[in-house]
Formats: C-alpha cells, sequence, structure tokens
C-alpha cells in the first residue's frame, strides 16, 4: 500500500513539476521571441537585407517562428501548465489544432535549410548555379515550401483523434500510426532540414576556399556583397546547429517511446516519466524559433550595426547597394567630393 502511495506521490510530483516548469518558461520564450521576432522581420525588410534572397528566406524563417512564439506556446502553456486542453473541444478542433501546429513547427527549420541552399548556389563559381540564387526564385521557392509542409502532412489530421481515458485527450488514433508518424517526424522535420543544412554548407565553405584562389580585381561594390555574403554564412553555420540539435533531440525521444510502447508493457511511472521527458523536448525544440533574433545578434556585428542604425535613425552607413560617393566611418554620412 505504502509502495503504491509512494508511487502516485512520485507521478504526482512529475506533473507538478511539468506544471512549473512550462508556466515559466513559456512565459519567457513568448515575451523573448515576440521581441526578437518583431526586431528580426524589421531589420530583414530593410533596403541592405531585403532584396538578398539569403535574407528573404531568414525573414520567412522569423515570420514562421513568430508564428510558433504566438501559437504553439501560448496553446501548449494552457494544456501542460494551466491544464486547460483547447483540443478537446471537438474532434474537428482536435484535428484542425494538430495539423495547423505541426506545419508551423517544421517551417522554421526548412527555411534555414533553403538559405543554405542559398548560399551554396550564391558561392558557386558556376554562373548557371549563381543565377538560381535571386529574390524572385526565393519569394516562389518559399510559397512552394509552405503548400509543399501542407500538403505532405495532409495525413496526420486525419489520424487524430479524442480518446476519453485515460484522461480526456487529443491523441493518435492508433499506436501503428504514432510509431509511423514518430518516425516521419524525425524524417522531415530533423533529418531532411539538417542533412540539406549540412552538405550545403560544407559545399559552401568549399566554394569560398576555391574563390580564393582565383585572385582577380573587385569594385566596392563586389567587395560589399562578399563582406554581406561571409556575414549571412556566419548567421546560418549557428541557426544550423540549434535547429539541427533541438529538433533531432525531440523527435528521437517521441520515436523511442512510440516503438517501446508497442513493445513493452510500462508501468504508470514509466509512462509519467516519458511523458515528462516528450515535453521536455517539446520545450527544447521551441528554443530555435524562439530565439533566432539573438543568434543573428551574436553571430553577426553587420545584423548589430544594422539595428543600431535602425534604432539611431541613421542611414547604413556601409551602404551595400550604392557605389557612388564616399562615406564618413564614424556618422555614416555621403560625404560630397565636390
Amino acid at each position: 500500500m505504502s509502495s503504491n502511495t509512494s508511487i502516485a506521490d512520485e507521478i504526482n510530483n512529475l506533473n507538478l513539476s511539468m506544471q512549473l516548469l512550462y508556466q515559466i518558461t513559456s512565459i519567457i520564450f513568448i515575451v523573448i521571441g515576440a521581441v526578437g521576432h518583431t526586431l528580426s522581420i524589421y531589420v530583414f525588410t530593410r533596403p541592405e537585407f531585403l532584396l538578398n534572397p539569403c535574407a528573404r528566406y531568414f525573414l520567412a524563417s522569423a515570420i514562421s517562428g513568430s508564428m510558433v512564439v504566438y501559437t504553439i506556446v501560448p496553446i501548449r502553456m494552457l494544456q501542460f501548465g494551466y491544464n486547460i486542453n483547447l483540443f478537446i473541444y471537438s474532434t474537428s478542433v482536435c484535428q484542425v489544432l494538430s495539423y495547423f501546429l505541426v506545419c508551423a513547427r517544421l517551417l522554421p527549420s526548412w527555411f534555414i535549410a533553403l538559405a543554405s541552399i542559398d548560399r551554396f548556389l550564391a558561392s558557386s563559381p558556376s554562373t548557371d548555379l549563381r543565377a538560381w540564387s535571386n529574390i524572385h526564385i526565393a519569394t516562389r521557392v518559399i510559397l512552394i515550401t509552405v503548400l509543399f509542409i501542407c500538403l505532405i502532412n495532409i495525413h496526420y489530421p486525419l489520424n487524430q483523434t479524442i480518446v476519453l481515458l485515460p484522461r480526456i485527450s487529443c491523441t493518435f488514433s492508433s499506436s501503428t500510426y504514432q510509431a509511423f508518424f514518430s518516425l516521419w517526424n524525425l524524417t522531415i522535420w530533423s533529418w531532411i532540414p539538417t542533412i540539406l543544412m549540412l552538405i550545403s554548407g560544407l559545399l559552401t565553405i568549399r566554394h569560398i576556399h576555391q574563390s580564393k584562389k582565383r585572385i582577380s580585381p573587385q569594385n566596392n561594390s563586389q567587395q560589399n556583397q562578399k563582406k554581406l555574403d561571409r556575414h549571412l554564412i556566419r548567421m546560418l553555420i549557428i541557426q544550423c546547429f540549434i535547429f539541427g540539435f533541438t529538433t533531432t533531440v525531440c523527435s528521437v525521444i517521441q520515436l523511442y517511446v512510440s516503438i517501446t510502447n508497442n513493445l513493452i508493457v510500462k508501468s504508470d511511472l514509466t509512462k509519467a516519466k516519458e511523458q515528462y521527458a516528450m515535453n521536455a523536448a517539446n520545450l527544447i525544440a521551441i528554443v530555435g524559433p524562439c530565439t533566432s533574433f539573438y543568434l543573428f545578434t551574436l553571430s553577426s556585428q553587420l545584423f548589430r550595426r544594422q539595428l543600431v542604425n535602425a534604432f539611431c535613425g541613421q542611414r547604413f552607413s556601409q551602404n551595400l547597394t550604392t557605389t557612388n560617393g564616399n562615406t564618413n566611418p564614424r556618422d555614416g554620412q555621403h560625404v560630397n567630393k565636390n
């Protein structure tokens, strides 16, 4: 009897700990995410970045990341932090909300992968490949990616339902589909974007090393463009690492739990611990979409300078799209030669 009581107490302590964790971290994520994405969107829509295809992918990632901050984080905070489950009002609500959250969660990492591919194309010695790195193609690819993510996950809401036991919840309709989706999630959310980031990043570095061997005179516009490219690549590397690590951790834990559910009989305490681990992993996966602005700020002096100039009301001290006139390095104002 005492053993059962201690197990029940331990399960209750895990649930209370998870509630407290979600109550605190969700508020932190909402605040830093809302501020960060607002500033990122503002910076990436300024003229110096607006017409750069890689920056356009960063802008798309910031917008989709803000969707995570304003929708996924509050909904999960209510669900796990305050036991207010919006999914259980009807089967339709369960399916629509689940579908939206799955698609919204995937987009930021895919846009970062596309930005990595764009840097590979932009750094290529082939003029044909470089031609694919332009703002018009980037805009089309972003729209196609949103449609692609929505279509390939259309099976997900069809396999969501409301169950009453052991407690009412919106969950998978079968354990078989749960195992399938865990593997699907690992592949689509973690492996494919991460592999694309890794391969594109390595090829980009190779192109950069090859370009250093080719010595040719460059005008100011070309030098400024290369400086912008270097900053974007640095920002990209940090993003790739964070998204790849956090999504893989979450997906691997979910896959392990779903597979072992079909192989072994688990005690209530084991199930509670695994649920705690999955909920904590979901919080870890939110780190990437919520902190991208701060990673940009830490990794790129150009991004920091542009942000400061935006707040100070100054023009960007090194206008990457203008080659005429001199620039005062102190105040960023153009000096007339005449």
